[in-house]
C-alpha cells in the first residue's frame, strides 16, 4: 500500500474543491454511505460553483463551507463534536491569495456558520478572535447563538464520560499527542457485510464484527473545507471543524492557522486530518512555500507528502492554483473530496464515486 495517496488534474476556471475530512473511516462506514457522502460533496460543489458568476471565488467557498456546516454528518457547524466538557468549540480561517489575508476564529460556540464570522472579518485590522471575542463579533453582527449539539454528539459525548475514556476512538482519526499513531493504528472497529473492502484488506474477516455494532453516521465524517479559483486567478480557501472531539477542553486546532488554511497568489489550500500534526508539519505553508519557489503542484505535494510519510503524519490537504491545476494528497486511508470546474467537468474520490466501484 502506497505511503499516501495523490491525484492532479488540470481543470477549466473558475473551478471549486472541496473536502469532507480525512481519516480511518473505511472501517466505520459502509460503501453505501460513502457513496452517500461522495453524492452530498458532488451536490455543495454544484450548487456553490454557480456563485462565481456573482460572487468570484470568496463567494463560491463560502457557500460550500455554508452548505457542509449545516449538514450535521459532518464535523463542522450543526452537529460539531463535543470537547471533553461537553461543550462544542468550532473553529474557521477564511483566506484570500490576492491580498495573503487571513481571517479567524478559535473555539467559538453557539455559532452555525462560524466560516461567515471569518468573512465578516475579512476587512477589519484585528482579524483573528478567540471564543470571547467571537461572541462580540455575534452580538456586533445580530448573530443569535444557536445550539449546534444533535442528540448523536450529545449522545457520544455521554459514553465517553460514562466509560471514562479520555479520547474518542470512533473520531475519523481518533486521539493525537503521545496516543495518537499507536490508536489510529490499533483502531479494530467492525466492517458491515457492504464494506467496499474485502477482508483481504484486515487481518480479520468482516464475520467476526456484526454491522449493528457501528457508531451512528453522525460520528464518522471530519472537518470540512473549499478552496476555489476564478477566471481572474483570484484565489480563496476556507476551512471549518468543530475539532477532534473530546479532546481536552479549549484545545485549539489548527483549522484557524495558516498551517491548516492557506492562499497565496499561486495556490489555495485546505488542511485535514490531525490537528498536531498540521502543525508540526506547517503543511499547507510548506506546499505553498514550495511552489513559490518555482515547484509544480504535483511536485510540491509529492515532495511534502513524501516528508508526511517519513513523519509517520496522517494528514490530507486540497489545493487548486492560479492557474486551475487542482490536486489533493492524503497520508489518511480515505479522504472525501469533490471538485467542479466550467465545462462541468466533476470529479469525487474514489471512495465515494458511483464509477469507481
Amino acid at each position: 500500500m502506497a505511503p499516501f495517496t495523490l491525484v492532479v488534474q488540470q481543470l477549466t476556471l473558475p473551478a471549486l474543491v472541496i473536502h469532507g475530512g480525512a481519516g480511518a473511516y473505511l472501517k466505520t462506514t459502509s460503501r453505501r454511505q460513502r457513496l452517500e457522502r461522495g453524492r452530498t460533496l458532488a451536490t455543495v460543489a454544484q450548487r456553490a460553483h454557480r456563485c462565481f458568476q456573482s460572487g468570484g471565488a470568496r463567494a463560491a467557498v463560502l457557500a460550500a463551507l455554508a452548505s457542509l456546516e449545516r449538514d450535521p454528518t459532518f464535523n463542522a457547524g450543526y452537529g460539531s463534536r463535543l470537547q471533553r466538557d461537553g461543550e462544542a468549540r468550532l473553529s474557521a480561517a477564511l483566506m484570500g491569495g490576492r491580498k495573503t489575508r487571513l481571517s479567524a476564529v478559535y473555539n467559538v460556540q453557539h455559532c452555525h456558520h462560524p466560516s461567515a464570522l471569518c468573512a465578516a472579518l475579512q476587512d477589519r485590522g484585528d482579524r483573528s478572535l478567540d471564543g470571547d471575542g467571537a461572541r462580540l463579533l455575534m452580538e456586533e453582527l445580530g448573530v443569535a447563538p444557536i445550539d449546534v449539539v444533535t442528540p448523536q454528539t450529545r449522545e457520544r459525548w455521554q459514553k465517553l464520560v460514562a466509560t471514562g475514556d479520555t479520547a474518542d476512538r470512533e473520531a475519523a482519526i481518533g486521539s493525537a499527542g503521545e496516543e495518537e499513531l499507536d490508536l489510529a493504528r490499533a483502531l479494530r472497529l467492525p466492517i458491515p457485510k457492504d464494506l467496499e473492502d474485502d477482508a483481504t484488506t484486515r487481518n480479520d474477516s468482516p464475520e467476526d464484527h456484526p454491522s449493528d455494532d457501528l457508531p451512528a453516521p453522525e460520528d464518522r465524517y471530519g472537518t470540512v473545507g473549499a478552496v476555489g479559483c476564478d477566471v481572474q486567478g483570484d484565489l480563496w480557501a476556507c476551512t471549518s471543524t468543530g475539532g477532534r472531539g473530546h479532546e481536552a477542553t479549549g484545545r485549539i486546532s489548527d483549522t484557524a492557522t495558516p498551517a491548516g488554511n492557506y492562499a497565496c497568489p499561486v495556490v489555495a489550500l485546505s488542511a485535514t486530518g490531525f490537528g498536531e500534526q498540521i502543525i508540526d508539519l506547517n503543511l499547507c505553508g510548506r506546499v505553498a512555500t514550495r511552489m513559490l519557489d518555482g515547484a509544480t503542484l504535483e511536485r510540491a505535494l509529492q515532495r511534502t507528502f513524501e516528508e508526511v510519510a517519513s513523519f509517520d503524519g496522517l494528514v490530507g490537504v486540497v489545493a487548486i492554483t492560479a492557474d486551475g491545476m487542482a490536486g489533493y494528497a492524503h497520508s489518511t486511508e480515505a479522504c472525501g473530496v469533490a471538485w467542479l470546474d466550467d465545462k462541468g467537468s466533476l470529479h469525487v474520490d474514489q471512495h465515494g464515486d458511483d464509477r469507481a466501484g
